[in-house]
């Protein structure tokens, strides 16, 4: 399954793979120290997830600059938006470097952030988080759709393989897929850890930019 691929996605499949068995453990033997060191505020895992998102924000750009003027707007447009979602989740992420910089919150995000920082996932509607509601719930059946639904479809009708390639939607390898699958299955479903979603950001952000860089579908994304 991964005989055809680079020594960089081998690489950071591995690194995905052991340290989300690393805090799959680690949650287990001891819960509180999982917490404190592994998915701590400005910690290995989140500066992990930043990295990551920040190479898929330069591919995609990269991608724009080569090809303008060879894909047609619509194209290039997707092409763009996923470049602001990569660039918008490093953002979030670090809650734009205000902690950083040492910048306070305003007024709003103290009273309207779960965590008291100025991020948008962390904001509270009522007494429930956005982040479990979009990020959560919403990505999740996003990505069952995608799996589920236009995978199979894009590789059995040519119809829909044309129009997923006229969007610049990256399909994913098999590998991919059953790392979404296994990540899912083993943090989602059977970590129990309140702090499971830190590591479904971490390992989740790095199979998605390898499904962004090295998709199934990577000739439409070659320079002529």
């Amino acid at each position: 399954m991964l005989k055809n691929t680079s020594l960089f996605e081998k690489l950071a499949l591995g690194y995905a793979l052991f340290f989300t068995l690393i805090g799959f453990s680690w949650s287990y033997i001891d819960h509180d120290a999982f917490k404190l060191y592994f998915v701590v505020e400005d910690g290995f895992t989140e500066w992990s997830t930043v990295v990551f998102l920040l190479i898929g924000l330069v591919v995609c750009v990269q991608r724009v600059w080569l090809l303008r003027g060879q894909r047609p707007f619509l194209f290039l447009f997707m092409t763009s938006l996923l470049a602001l979602f990569f660039f918008f989740g490093a953002g979030e992420e670090i809650s734009w470097g205000q902690r950083i910089f040492n910048v306070e919150s305003s007024e709003f995000f103290t009273q309207n952030n779960a965590q008291g920082e100025t991020n948008l996932h962390n904001l509270m509607i009522g007494d429930t988080k956005l982040n479990k509601v979009i990020f959560g719930k919403g990505i999740g059946i996003l990505l069952l759709l995608y799996l589920a639904v236009l995978i199979p479809l894009y590789r059995t009708k040519k119809g829909v393989q044309k129009i997923v390639d006229k969007f610049a939607i990256p399909i994913a390898q098999n590998y991919q897929i059953v790392a979404y699958v296994l990540l899912l299955l083993l943090v989602q479903v059977i970590m129990a850890s309140s702090k499971k979603g830190e590591m479904l950001e971490f390992a989740g952000s790095i199979i998605f930019v390898l499904n962004v860089v090295f998709p199934y579908n990577q000739s439409i994304f070659k320079d002529k």
